[in-house]
């Protein structure tokens, strides 16, 4: 047990240790309007069970090792202070947990020491090596004067048998036992201790605190949706940090910068000067100059003159960021929030993406052909149009601004109708009065424009009692079934991949005529990381006769984005390599005949991408809704 002058000691680290966490997280705590709901389950599950950690198996054994062994320390010390006495055979057994958990212990500091020292830093990584290492050095102290008063201990008493506690026992066999030592040993275990405590709110070490209470106030949704945003009061986007809102101040401080969602964001894979890691550490840079007298935004620094134009323009939104990310933050939607700043406080959206803005300011629809020619896709085949139907038909085809007007992908779009007819389906289009869905203006910062389109599409919903809808576009299906239920809008939206596996699946349509050949699968980044979906995709492919799959890099969750996504479709690419043909040079490789995949953008990106890298019989890019057309025979 602690002597009365520890507890002071302790007692006083702990009050200090409380008050920086709470300096550190004022500005959250002040923008804080509504408490939200606790996610125990979660955080459990994350701090002990390594969700996300174990992706890296030594690297988050490493850190269950420091939390398991940490969190049992803390319990036998709490269980110390009181008059509880375990039986012999009990206590041996603790003293063993004890042994072992503090030899996991020192070799995960070790490892991550070492880990530190010897790893190249990126300039995206703006944490100085002191608050790195100095925690992890007092903890080596902790641990290792432990062991060592341990040994003294047993040493000089003999009380206690080898297998309660086998590293003691080894180790009192080369130190010597002197009561003064053992003293010195527990006074230096002590002070480490205080002086771990002291180090916390200062050092990397914070986000024991500030991680733990992210993931237990984390929003439940898997992907990030856009914050509410006053049109008329602002602000508009985020151009200081006291813009942001209390969840993402609290994200931005728990990141633990180990960098992995550089490691996977494809802009600065393929050279562009996007690294999720550097915005949210140039964020965490603002906090901590901001401190209690200064939150009113007066004289604060602006985020963009940290962060280049070009890094914020860079992002494809494929959230890879927030899918590899283990502590479940979310640089993606502070990116867009800076966006939303640039485009509508700053007119300073890119020149390219102006005519696109324009067409859906004027037209509706990002090619400028307007109404009239929504449904020239469809000519002379008789797609029934809802304004003419008596009906609400079950299904309405959303043909979205590629599936009318996209050469390649008006084709999908009569294919799919195909597919659609000859299972029965009863369905119709929204023709000349379907607009955008908004997603390029929306991810491009206009928030106004997205709204306008928004509300005009949910009014034709409601005027023709549409209940379900399906989409090609994995960008259209976000935007209608996630984005719009934030505004209010009631309707059940489906892929149209998801669609056709299950009449596959019903037996509502066989697919007959065998195509064979292999086809190498790219996910759309819409699909597999914002929804999950993605086995829907395999299943149609499979049920082609004569179709194998190839084996792709990247896929599935962990597919790699086409470059198309978060408006980069009407962006110059200007920047290191495309990352098109990044992907385009993994699919090529897997040596398959054919490119199947279900996104309008990826199929004209890897169209373009595969005839870059491979100019001489280059394989075959085909979206799957035409893939199941052909099989139709």
């Amino acid at each position: 047990m602690f002597n009365a002058l520890e507890l002071l000691m302790v007692g006083l680290a702990l009050g200090v240790l409380v008050a920086g966490l709470a300096r550190r997280w004022q500005l959250a705590a002040a923008k804080q309007r509504a408490a939200t709901p606790a996610n125990w389950t979660f955080l459990l599950g994350t701090l002990y069970g390594g969700k996300r950690l174990l992706d890296r198996p030594l690297v988050g054994f490493a850190h269950l090792c420091l939390v398991w062994g940490g969190s049992l320390f803390v319990l036998v010390v709490l269980m110390a202070q009181t008059p509880l006495r375990l039986p012999a055979l009990a206590a041996w057994s603790v003293s063993f947990l004890l042994d072992m958990a503090g030899l996991c212990m020192v070799a995960a500091t070790l490892f991550f020491l070492v880990r530190r020292l010897v790893r190249n830093r990126t300039q995206a990584d703006s944490r100085p090596p002191k608050q790195v290492l100095l925690p992890l050095l007092l903890l080596l102290v902790i641990l290792i004067s432990g062991f060592l008063a341990e040994a003294v201990r047993l040493r000089l008493t003999g009380s206690q048998p080898v297998h309660a506690a086998p590293v003691g026992w080894f180790l009192s066999m080369v130190v010597p036992g002197t009561p003064l030592i053992m003293q010195i040993m527990l006074r230096v275990h002590v002070v480490g201790v205080i002086l771990f405590l002291l180090a916390v709110p200062f050092t990397f070490m914070r986000h024991l605190g500030s991680t733990s209470v992210h993931l237990l106030r984390r929003p439940q949704s898997a992907a990030p949706l856009p914050s509410p945003l006053d049109l008329e009061k602002g602000p508009f986007g985020v151009g200081t940090v006291i813009d942001f809102s209390a969840l993402q101040l609290r994200e931005a401080e728990a990141c633990v910068s180990c960098g992995r969602c550089d490691e996977q964001c494809p802009a600065l894979i393929s050279g562009k000067p996007l690294s999720p890691r550097g915005i949210v550490g140039a964020i965490v840079d603002q906090m901590e100059a901001c401190t209690g007298e200064r939150t009113s935004g007066n004289g604060m620094p602006h985020l963009l003159d940290t962060i280049t134009a070009d890094a914020v323009w860079a992002c494809t939104t494929c959230m890879a960021c927030v899918t590899f990310c283990p502590a479940d933050i979310r640089p993606l939607d502070k990116i867009l929030e800076l966006r939303r700043h640039q485009t509508l406080a700053k007119g300073a959206l890119p020149a390219e993406a102006a005519p696109m803005i324009r067409n859906l300011e004027l037209f509706g629809d990002v090619n400028g052909k307007g109404a009239a020619h929504k449904a020239d896709w469809a000519l002379n085949r008789e797609v029934p149009q809802v304004a003419a139907t008596k009906a609400a038909p079950d299904v309405l085809v959303w043909v979205g601004c590629s599936g009318a007007f996209h050469p390649t992908y008006q084709q999908t779009t009569r294919d799919l109708v195909r597919v659609l007819r000859a299972a029965g389906v009863d369905f119709a289009i929204l023709a000349g009065e379907e607009w955008c869905c908004g997603d390029p203006a929306r991810k491009l910062g206009d928030e106004a424009l997205f709204r306008k389109l928004a509300r005009h599409n949910m009014a034709r919903f409601e005027q023709y009692g549409i209940k379900k809808i399906v989409a090609c576009c994995p960008h259209c299906f976000t935007t209608l079934g996630r984005e719009y239920a934030s505004l209010g809008c009631d309707v059940d939206v489906v892929p149209a991949v998801s669609m056709v596996a299950q009449l596959i699946a019903e037996k509502r349509i066989q697919l007959k005529y065998p195509l064979g050949g292999s086809l190498a699968i790219h996910d759309p980044c819409y699909l597999g990381r914002y929804h999950g979906i993605v086995e829907p995709l395999r299943t149609v492919c499979r049920s082609v006769p004569g179709a194998s799959l190839a084996a792709v890099p990247r896929s599935r969750e962990n597919g790699f984005c086409c470059g198309g996504g978060g408006g980069r479709m009407w962006l110059h690419e200007s920047l290191g390599e495309n990352i098109n043909v990044v992907r385009a040079r993994e699919l090529v490789n897997a040596g398959a005949d054919s490119v199947v995949t279900a996104c309008p953008y990826c199929l004209s990106m890897m169209e373009d991408g595969v005839k870059t890298v491979k100019e001489e019989n280059p394989p075959r890019v085909v979206d799957v809704i035409s893939l199941v057309a052909e099989a139709l025979g």
